[in-house]
């Protein structure tokens, strides 16, 4: 997960006192780019919301043995290297969502310990995480090995790069979306989705306009 200002509130500290959403429901997306922002995706929006929601559906497929061992020994490292601002998100029903897509290629925005990433490879994605991290990105990679994985974790910022992919993954901090969704915007293929948490438990997913 990407730091976050010291006014940002966990996203699940922000939803305590409401109900919980339904993986997949609508939510209406903020995404529109500041026109006064330098950055270069900016020029890329006009006049319409550029992303939209996208319900999406899991499999309802248990987890194979090989994930439940990699989110098993994952977990077990946690307090092996300490990131302030790392925060798991609830890799069972991440594995199910991920199950009942189409396979292809999968880029994580924030990979952590490299859980997701590799939960992606068990299921069949050509998968790479992207870690800005470089402890965690040791971590994720000796975790990654220790299952027999083969998953590429870099060092370095995603918003820095222009990696394709079929899906994007990320749990970020609500302040920091905004800025994943302009990036998203600027270099997602027509096809491409944008798997994102909302929350631990919340799971949705937004797609360009007109896709």
């Amino acid at each position: 997960m990407p730091l976050r200002n010291d006014s940002d509130q966990h996203p699940l500290e922000n939803s305590l006192g409401s109900e919980r959403q339904e993986m997949g429901s609508a939510h209406q997306s903020t995404a529109l780019p500041d026109p006064g922002s330098s950055s270069p995706d900016d020029h890329l929006v006009d006049s319409i919301e550029p992303l939209k929601d996208l319900e999406i559906y899991g499999s309802g497929r248990a987890l194979t043995e090989a994930a439940v061992q990699l989110l098993s020994e994952g977990r077990a490292r946690f307090k092996s290297v300490y990131v302030f601002d790392f925060v798991p998100c609830n890799y069972e029903m991440l594995w199910d969502v991920l199950d009942g897509q189409s396979r292809g290629t999968f880029c994580e925005f924030g990979s952590g310990f490299g859980i997701a990433t590799g939960l992606a490879e068990l299921l069949g994605f050509d998968a790479l995480g992207i870690e800005l991290s470089p402890e965690l990105v040791a971590a994720s990679r000796d975790l990654l090995a220790s299952q027999g994985l083969k998953a590429r974790i870099d060092v370095g910022d995603y918003l820095q790069r222009r990696d394709q992919a079929d899906i994007y993954f990320t749990y970020a901090w609500p302040s920091h979306m905004r800025l994943i969704e302009q990036h998203f915007y600027g270099i997602a293929k027509p096809t491409s989705k944008l798997v994102y948490c909302y929350g631990q438990d919340d799971i949705r997913c937004k797609v360009l306009h007109g896709s």
